[in-house]
């Protein structure tokens, strides 16, 4: 009789030893299965965090150039006033005549229909040179800072309001905004 309780109890215990083993099988694969997954995702929010460091990292390098070129003794700033036509428009050019790099900075400047651009001229011995044309919202406070074509001479320069796509020579019908260069003596 003892012979035949004893291979029942080990059987019991091979049972107990077996359901833990599945059980503690269980819980270690779905422990992986959350760790790989968490592993995952973290992955993934470092990409997407690099990315926005990476982006961030050229802004603020662009921001770094342009104020290095604001700060340039060699940079001339044109304050350029609204017209007749349109009298609160302003901006300003900010103009390297030995790099030839023009910034322009849009102050106030309003939303125009899909079709028409903003275009700005330098006015070199009284004839326009085309360096660019633009959109602008002078809405809340916005300030659009934009990189123009290069010019190495001029004298003034102007905004009108031109066709999508620019135009080779200015409507002065539509002229938004002049600012001269004040010459030095």
């Amino acid at each position: 009789m003892e012979n035949a309780k004893s291979p029942s109890r080990s059987s019991g215990w091979l049972r107990f030893v077996a359901a833990a083993s599945v059980l503690l099988l269980v819980v270690a694969a779905w422990y992986a299965y959350r760790s790989r997954t968490e592993n995952n995702d973290l992955i993934n929010s470092n990409t997407v965090l690099k990315t926005q460091l990476d982006s961030t990292h050229q802004i603020l390098q662009q921001i770094i150039d342009e104020t290095r070129f604001v700060k340039d003794p060699n940079t001339t700033v044109v304050n350029m006033v609204g017209t007749q036509v349109a009298p609160r428009s302003s901006a300003n050019v900010y103009w390297d005549s030995a790099s030839t790099n023009v910034f322009l900075v849009v102050k106030n400047m309003p939303k125009l229909p899909t079709d028409q651009q903003y275009q700005l001229w330098a006015l070199i011995d009284g004839k326009p040179k085309d360096l660019g044309v633009f959109d602008a919202d002078s809405s809340a406070n916005d300030r659009v800072i934009l990189k123009m074509k290069n010019t190495q001479k001029a004298q003034a320069f102007a905004i009108t309001i031109e066709k999508r796509g620019g135009s080779p020579s200015p409507t002065l019908q539509k002229m938004q905004s002049l600012g001269k260069m004040i010459q030095s003596q």
